[in-house]
């Protein structure tokens, strides 16, 4: 798969333009994910450089968005060529995802 330039996303109408930049330059004025410390409400992350951080942060720092929705920002990093992933834990690991389990 080619790495995209640039990616877009809309959000309440409004369209919002991202390059691999602009993400690089949003993950140096945000703290990266704290794994000692993680969100309750984040679960997936983007590796930028060598930290990781929220997609949904990350996205909307760079892009200057206010709310942006966590698939939007997944497949708007991942067109950037950003490794982006899910962090699985308690029952996801235990018993697996419902959806994939029955």
């Amino acid at each position: 798969m080619p790495i995209a330039p640039e990616t877009a996303f809309t959000v309440g109408g409004a369209t919002y333009r991202l390059t691999a930049d602009m993400v690089r330059a949003a993950a140096a004025r945000l703290a990266p994910a704290d794994s000692a410390d993680p969100h309750p409400n984040r679960s997936w992350y983007a590796l930028v450089g060598t930290h990781l951080y929220y997609v949904v942060d990350l996205v909307a720092e760079a892009a200057g968005a206010g709310e942006v929705p966590v698939k939007a920002a997944r497949l708007c990093l991942a067109e950037l060529a950003f490794p982006v992933f899910a962090l699985g834990w308690n029952t996801l690991l235990t018993k697996g995802h419902p959806g994939h389990t029955g």
